[in-house]
């Protein structure tokens, strides 16, 4: 059965849920005042803040709660596909995400571990002719700035501690600078990344783990990487592929993927390229000076496949539904989709007055509508890149036959998706 949701408005102090909120003075342990709102969006990346600008900017209001401290950086291949042009405009970000440090990207760039390799430019998305390289540092808060403007609130430095559901709404417990803290809110919304507290705290089943999953992630930026220029590149090798991106004139994002049966007890840059990345000629010249600036990241598993997208009360947007493997660096453009997806349903309940089960299944056909042919499109391209043999035919075609890589960079680039709702 729906909850339906309840009229409310600011409530700043008093007696909430049995805890009292005294005013306190300065070295007093004491809580933070429960504030109210129609909507709670724990994660502040890009799919919690597209989901907040859309839904401050239709009058509703939002909390964004995120543990970290922004501006941060995040573990990515920190390519904004052109894809992305049409929903950063349609949140106002488009300009001043240009403002920031970052490199256009125009080309397109694969090889395989055999030697071949192919090139495609990458087609115009309304009249930009180019992708960008720019670190999550700056473009996750770039939207999370622009959610602020638009009304939301923002609570950075929280970490959620508790998710309780009751007949108004739900209460989100959190602990901020030693303090705990709580919101009340009428609705939910899970973007919190594949580890998600939220999944987590409503107890669904995470996904099962396969032979797909049995990758390993990583992530470092580098200094005196060989010319690169200004294009996306992946490099297969024997037992996975890595991406490189420019992102300034001094520093280059190296992402790869390695599945966990080849993977040393000591991972390291030095490592992993002396024993995966140096089995790709094109790679062991680029990197063969490289030093990394930063730590070595990781994250495991590269994929899983998607858990619910909501139920009674609550949605789940980004990573917090499900992880596509980037390996055709569409992950921030399923994160935006699916925020402005989440929003646009949200808006559609709310006259109502509850988020059934029909609006859920009705945000699951949505994402379905958006997401399906590049899903399909990067399994089709993730089978291949783990088998060198049938990788090494396909680029050989590509190779061969330009329109064949020219007509899939434009289907990972132009893929019209549906319209939804206004």
């Amino acid at each position: 059965m729906a909850r339906a949701f309840p009229s409310g408005g600011y409530r700043s102090s008093g007696n909430v849920f049995g805890f009292s909120f005294p005013g306190g003075r300065g070295g007093e342990t004491r809580r933070q005042p429960m504030r109210e709102f129609d909507i709670a969006i724990v994660g502040a990346g890009p799919a919690g803040s597209a989901t907040a600008i859309d839904l401050a900017q239709r009058g509703l209001s939002v909390v964004l709660i995120d543990r970290a401290i922004f501006p941060r950086d995040k573990l990515c291949g920190d390519f904004v596909n052109p894809i992305n042009w049409p929903i950063l405009d349609e949140l106002d970000v488009s300009e001043e995400i240009l403002t920031r440090p970052h490199t256009k990207v125009t080309g397109f760039r694969v090889t395989a571990a055999s030697g071949r390799e192919a090139f495609a430019a990458l087609p115009a998305v309304r009249e930009r002719v180019f992708g960008v390289g720019i670190r999550r540092f700056h473009l996750d808060e770039v939207l999370l700035r622009r959610a602020q403007r638009a009304g939301a609130s923002v609570w950075e430095g929280a970490k959620v501690n508790g998710i309780e559901a009751n007949a108004s709404g739900w209460r989100v417990a959190f602990e901020h600078t030693n303090t705990p803290g709580s919101v009340h809110a009428k609705l939910l919304v899970g973007a919190d990344g594949r580890n998600s507290v939220i999944v987590q705290r409503l107890g669904i089943p995470s996904a099962q783990q396969s032979a797909r999953s049995a990758s390993v992630g990583f992530e470092v930026q580098l200094k005196n990487v060989g010319m690169v220029g200004h294009n996306v590149e992946i490099h297969q090798f024997a037992g996975g592929y890595a991406g490189l991106l420019r992102l300034d004139a001094d520093t280059l994002n190296l992402c790869l993927a390695l599945r966990q049966a080849q993977l040393g007890k000591t991972p390291s840059f030095d490592n992993l390229r002396r024993d995966a990345l140096d089995s790709n000629r094109f790679l062991q010249t680029l990197l063969r000076d490289a030093e990394p600036i930063g730590a070595l990241r990781s994250v495991w598993p590269v994929y899983f496949s998607r858990r619910r997208y909501g139920g009674d009360g609550f949605l789940l947007v980004g990573d917090a539904a499900g992880v596509t493997e980037p390996v055709t660096g569409e992950g921030i453009f399923f994160a935006l989709r699916s925020g402005q997806l989440a929003a646009r349903t949200i808006a559609a309940a709310w006259p109502a007055g509850s988020l059934d089960a029909a609006l859920v299944r009705q945000y699951q056909r949505a994402c379905r509508e958006n997401f399906a042919a590049r899903l399909r499109l990067n399994s089709a391209i993730r089978f291949l890149v783990y088998r060198p043999q049938y990788f090494d035919a396909a680029l050989r075609l590509m190779a061969g036959q330009r329109w064949v890589l020219d007509s899939l960079v434009k289907r990972v680039v132009c893929l019209a998706h549906p319209a939804y709702g206004a």
